[in-house]
C-alpha cells in the first residue's frame, strides 16, 4: 500500500510542481510579450513625432533665393577677410625688416638719433655652400654647388658670380670649390 500511495503522491506532486513551472513560464512570455508590444508601441510613437517634426522643418526651409543671398554673403565676407589677410601679409615682411634695422633697448629711455639709426646695416651673412657635384676634365671645371638663395642645379665655372654678384667662385679642383663672399676667401671641400 505504500508503494501504490507513494506512486500516486508522486504523480499528483510532479503535475502540481509541473503546473507550477508552466504557470511561471506562461506569466514570462506574457511578460515579455507585454515589453515588446509596449517597445513597438513607443517606437511607432517616436517615427510620428519624427515625422511631424521632418515636415515642420521642411515647410521652415527658406527658399532657394535666400539661400543663395545667404551663400554670396558669405563669399563676399570670406573674400574681404582674404584680402585684408594678403595685405597684412604684404607689410609683415617689410615690418619686420623695420623692426630688425631698428636700434631698440627696453632698458633705455631715449631713442637713438635717427642717423644713427640709419648709419646701422645688418651684417652680411655668409652662406652656406655644399659640392653636389664636381667634374675636372682635362682644362674645363665645372661643378653644381647648393647655395643658400640661389636656384638649384646650376652649374658654376671658375669666375661665376651669385648671390645678387656678392659672391665669386674663384677656383676649382680635384679636392673642392674656392669662393671669395665679401672679400673673404672660403673653401668647400668634397
Amino acid at each position: 500500500m505504500k508503494s501504490i500511495t507513494g506512486s500516486v503522491c508522486g504523480t499528483v506532486v510532479e503535475e502540481a510542481c509541473r503546473s507550477a513551472e508552466e504557470i511561471k513560464r506562461t506569466f514570462l512570455l506574457i511578460f515579455i510579450l507585454l515589453i515588446f508590444i509596449a517597445a513597438v508601441v513607443f517606437s511607432v510613437m517616436n517615427l510620428f513625432s519624427l515625422n511631424a517634426q521632418g515636415a515642420q522643418g521642411l515647410l521652415s526651409v527658406p527658399p532657394e533665393s535666400e539661400r543663395a543671398a545667404d551663400v554670396e554673403r558669405a563669399a563676399v565676407e570670406l573674400n574681404i577677410k582674404l584680402s585684408a589677410f594678403s595685405k597684412m601679409r604684404e607689410k609683415t615682411q617689410p615690418l619686420s625688416e623695420i623692426a630688425e634695422t631698428a636700434v631698440f633697448s627696453p632698458v633705455s629711455v631715449s631713442a637713438p638719433p635717427l642717423a644713427a639709426a640709419e648709419e646701422t646695416q645688418l651684417p652680411e651673412f655668409v652662406p652656406e655652400v655644399k659640392i653636389k657635384a664636381l667634374l675636372v676634365l682635362g682644362g674645363r671645371k665645372v661643378c653644381t654647388l647648393e647655395i643658400d638663395g640661389e636656384e638649384a642645379d646650376r652649374l658654376f665655372e671658375q669666375g661665376m658670380t651669385f648671390g645678387d654678384g656678392k659672391g665669386m667662385i674663384v677656383s676649382i679642383d680635384k679636392k673642392g670649390v674656392g669662393w671669395k663672399w665679401a672679400n673673404k676667401n672660403y673653401r668647400a671641400d668634397l
